[in-house]
């Protein structure tokens, strides 16, 4: 393997892992970076849900902006505050997920009508989580400054074009 493709791989693997966002800590703290109660809950399960956008914009809010002392403590406590409720959500679609995979590979015949009710449920907390994620980040933008917000947009712009180049490299 070629070191431009181990590169790439290895870039890739690590935006795979940034949607540990939504439950995203501001960056290192006097507890470090994972807080006193250790990791986010994403990051321990490694939760699925790359690309959307709440998920993808709040740590750049968190990291890129470079947040004050008093912004910082601002971001923790909105986060603290939505870390439970978070949590219960990631807990509902993991179990939506789970009763689809289920009757997917049970033994029991099903189509699509008897899977009808799982897929709601997975659409339901899934716009659930958008919905708080939302939330989320119209409040930890409301804290940002408009310089802090170019800042933001700047570094989004970059891990776009990343992106971009990492696709480029997987086609060749």
């Amino acid at each position: 393997m070629t070191p431009r493709r181990l590169i790439a791989i290895s870039s890739l693997a690590a935006l795979i892992a940034a949607p540990a966002a939504l439950l995203a800590q501001p960056p290192d703290g006097p507890d470090g970076p994972d807080g006193p109660h250790g990791p986010p809950p994403m990051m321990m399960r490694g939760m699925p849900g790359g690309g959307d956008a709440p998920g993808m914009v709040i740590p750049l809010m968190l990291h890129a902006a470079n947040l004050t002392p008093e912004q910082r403590d601002k971001a923790k406590a909105l986060m603290s505050a939505n870390r439970e409720p978070l949590r219960k959500l990631f807990d509902q679609l993991k179990t939506a997920n789970d009763a689809l995979a289920g009757k997917l590979v049970g033994p029991a015949p099903v189509d699509a009508a008897a899977l009808k009710p799982e897929v709601e449920r997975i659409a339901q907390a899934r716009q659930q989580l958008m919905e708080h994620g939302l939330t989320i980040a119209l409040g930890l933008r409301a804290i940002l400054t408009p310089e802090q917000l170019a800042a933001v947009t700047a570094k989004r712009a970059k891990l776009e074009d990343l992106q971009r180049q990492m696709r480029e490299l997987m086609r060749d």
